[in-house]
This record gives C-alpha cells, structure tokens and sequence, in this order.
C-alpha cells in the first residue's frame, strides 16, 4: 500500500467523488455528486513536496502494489454540519470493495493518525455509523452517540500527542 497525495493525480478527482457520493450520500443529502467533487478539488493546494506545512483539508489516495487507487483517507478541518466545535477530523476512509478484507483499512487509518501526530495535532475526531469496534482496535475513543442527517452516528477522538 502506497498513499499519493491527491496534488499528484488530481484527476482521479471524478472516480472518487464517484465512491464517496455511493458510500456517503446519505449522511450528506444536501450534496451532490458534484459537491463531493468540489470539497476534494478543495484539497487541491500547496506544494506536495511540503506535505507537512500543507492547510487542512488534504486527501490521500491509496495505491494498491499494483499502482491501481484503490481507496482514500482524508484530514478535514470539519466533517460535519453539527459539531464545529471539534477539529480536525479523520474522514473518508474508504477502500474500493475488490480491495476490502486485506488489511487496508487499518493501513490507511494508522498512516492517516501518523500524518496527524507529525502536523502535532493534539486530538483528531472522526463520525462512523458502524465502524465503532474497527476504530476501538487502533486507539479511537468514543465521546458521543447522535442521530445526524436520520442515522446514528458515534463521534470518535484519538489524542495524537502523548499528554505529560
């Protein structure tokens, strides 16, 4: 598994709008496909070389060995309509299906939370509706259960600084 920042192959734009409007459309029903294609062109600035002085929001896109994008993980200032209070946040973490059951997921978070604690966040936050137990397993901590956009969501932290 490889991560490229989605500055090096922006037009990879279109297909992952593509999955993420699929996978997530119903918690933003407010969005377009088009929508999702612009808050990733939002990604979009900065010099890749400089990663680490990049602004928020960024994307990655995950590269299978075979160079194929194969998923996403993004750090966004803000992921929700609710909640604006929290900052900044894990999101969209996916891994196309013919890719899933390998080990990605738990790939791509940790070097997503890596990327975090090297930007010296303190504390990332992330929202699933089902993937509480998954985030559990690598250090994630529940802070709150509420219904958004007519789902059940659990909002998550991982402290990414080590507290004294």
């Amino acid at each position: 598994m490889q991560l490229l920042n989605l500055m090096q192959q922006p037009d990879a734009i279109p297909l992952i709008a593509s999955w993420h409007f699929a996978e997530w459309h119903q918690l933003f029903p407010h969005k377009t496909q088009q929508d999702f294609a612009t808050d990733l062109a939002d990604c979009l600035h900065g010099d890749a070389s400089a990663e680490l002085q990049l602004p928020l929001p960024q994307t990655w896109l995950v590269l299978a060995e075979n160079g194929e994008i194969c998923g996403t993980v993004s750090l966004l200032l803000q992921d929700m309509t609710t909640n604006h209070d929290l900052s900044p946040w894990l999101a969209n973490v996916f891994i196309a299906p013919a890719f899933r059951g390998q080990g990605l997921g738990k790939q791509v978070v940790q070097a997503a939370m890596a990327k975090a604690a090297a930007r010296q966040i303190k504390t990332l936050y992330l929202f699933t509706e089902d993937q509480q137990q998954f985030y559990a397993r690598l250090g994630w901590q529940v802070l709150k259960q509420e219904h958004y956009e007519g789902e059940w969501v659990t909002i998550m932290y991982w402290c990414c600084q080590p507290t004294s």
